[in-house]
């Protein structure tokens, strides 16, 4: 069906009353819009065209070069570890991690899904080894039957099909792929790319500037306007012809080399215009831009000029929390699609959590103040598991777990002989200051037990 023939049918589709028995022509409107290509569990097909225009955009725009990049730093940025009761194994998920080779892919996969709408990457398996290899979004499609995606008898995708440079199609099963997405609609949704909603913007954009650009070059210097003779018909140079005219351009002479000009009284010169005048269009270029910079959900202070620093904290933190939503979904893909079954093969007796340290200065001073909060009101307690989760989440190496610990720590670090509430495990965080000769919790529990100190001999009486 021609575009001609698609927009007639839905012009008569829409002119045309409703009937009782139906109308055969909202039939024909409604396999205009499926376009007849897609099965009606998949609502967005996808586009080579939109991924080769989402690219393009990607190399040619500034704000989506720089936008995405960006997004896919500080998504990624952040430094991974993992976090489980069994040390080895959290040991072992990251090493497994990084020698697999997503530690290295995830940058680049979450890139992919920002500007093709996924990121995608095979899962090879020999010999007890899991490696992965990045496919390119535009080689890689659903296993179709025809034009519809193909589904087993549970109603599951059958797998995917990846094209080579030599166009050989390569079939994978769902176990054998890892999909990176943040955007989709539909289980049956490769990704839709957040350049795809900035792509008219994006362009309009582009053509401006080039246009500006270009008028800019032609017409930004000062415009002359020259006169040659006078009303006077008494003068000799009332009649102003060819050969006068070619006179004064030779008087002239080229404007682009001249800084002085010396003209006969009956030629009078002066500018048009100090600079090229089009128009205030830079509202509209900024206005452009804040329609991208949306797209992309970046805060508007980014490329463009703030006022108030106020209003612009408030977009950086909303950032930071789409940032944490955007780590979520990277985390919830990877252990769904990699780090599970990676588990189960390896006969993990627990499942360690992939987690992301928080990197904006913002955020971690939040959650100091939570944490000095929770020590304060006797919520946390000191232990070697707890020492070792902050020291993982801010970086700094683990310590290793003593032995004896509650032995040892049973005593006075002043000699005053055994602390009846120096007990490491159940201990506040901010009662270790406490531990002196005025110790107000050491004296409620010796007045509870009826016991009284020496104060001069430092011994129990």
């Amino acid at each position: 069906m021609s575009k001609t023939s698609n927009w007639e049918t839905i012009k008569r589709a829409l002119q045309r009353k409703s009937s009782k028995t139906g109308d055969p022509h909202l039939e024909e409107l409604m396999d205009v819009v499926r376009r007849g290509k897609v099965a009606a569990s998949e609502r967005v097909e996808p586009s080579g065209i939109l991924m080769a225009r989402s690219e393009l955009l990607y190399r040619l725009e500034p704000l989506i070069f720089s936008g995405i990049n960006k997004l896919s730093r500080r998504i990624t940025f952040s430094k991974l570890y993992f976090s489980g009761e069994n040390e080895d194994e959290n040991t072992k998920a990251f090493n497994f991690l990084k020698s697999s080779g997503a530690y290295r892919l995830i940058p680049l996969l979450v890139k992919d899904a920002f500007i093709y709408g996924f990121g995608a990457a095979e899962i090879n398996k020999t010999g007890g080894e899991t490696s992965l290899t990045q496919i390119d979004p535009k080689e890689f499609d659903y296993k179709r039957d025809g034009n519809l995606i193909t589904l087993n008898k549970k109603g599951e995708i059958l797998g995917y099909v990846w094209k080579d440079t030599m166009g050989q199609e390569t079939f994978l099963k769902p176990s054998e792929v890892l999909l990176i997405r943040f955007y989709a609609l539909g289980d049956f949704c490769l990704g839709i790319s957040p350049i795809e909603a900035a792509f008219k913007t994006a362009w309009i954009k582009l053509n401006l500037e080039e246009a500006l650009g270009e008028a800019i070059f032609r017409h930004g210097f000062p415009t002359w306007k020259f006169k040659i003779g006078s009303s006077d018909p008494n003068t000799p140079f009332h009649d102003v012809t060819p050969e006068k005219i070619k006179q004064a351009k030779k008087i002239i002479g080229p404007l682009d080399t001249a800084t002085e000009m010396f003209l006969p009284w009956w030629m009078d010169a002066e500018p048009m215009s100090s600079k090229g005048d089009f128009g205030n269009i830079h509202k509209f270029l900024e206005l452009l831009g804040m329609e991208i910079l949306a797209a992309l959900e970046l805060p508007k202070g980014f490329g463009t000029e703030t006022r108030g620093l106020g209003g612009r904290a408030v977009e950086e933190m909303d950032f930071e929390k789409s940032i944490l939503a955007f780590q979520e979904d990277v985390k919830r893909q990877l252990e769904d699609q990699l780090l599970e079954p990676y588990y189960r093969d390896a006969k993990f007796t627990t499942y360690p959590s992939l987690t992301f340290t928080e990197y904006a200065p913002e955020l971690q001073n939040i959650r100091l103040r939570r944490l000095s909060a929770y020590a304060k009101y006797g919520m946390i307690s000191r232990t070697d598991d707890l020492e070792n989760a902050l020291r993982r989440s801010e970086g700094f190496p683990l310590k290793k777990k003593r032995k004896n610990v509650k032995e040892e720590n049973d005593e006075c670090i002043f000699g005053l002989g055994t602390c009846p509430i120096r007990k490491e495990e159940t201990m506040a965080l901010d009662k270790l200051s406490s531990f002196c000769n005025i110790c107000i919790i050491r004296l409620r529990e010796e007045k509870k037990s009826g016991v009284a100190k020496d104060d001069t001999q430092g011994k129990v009486k």
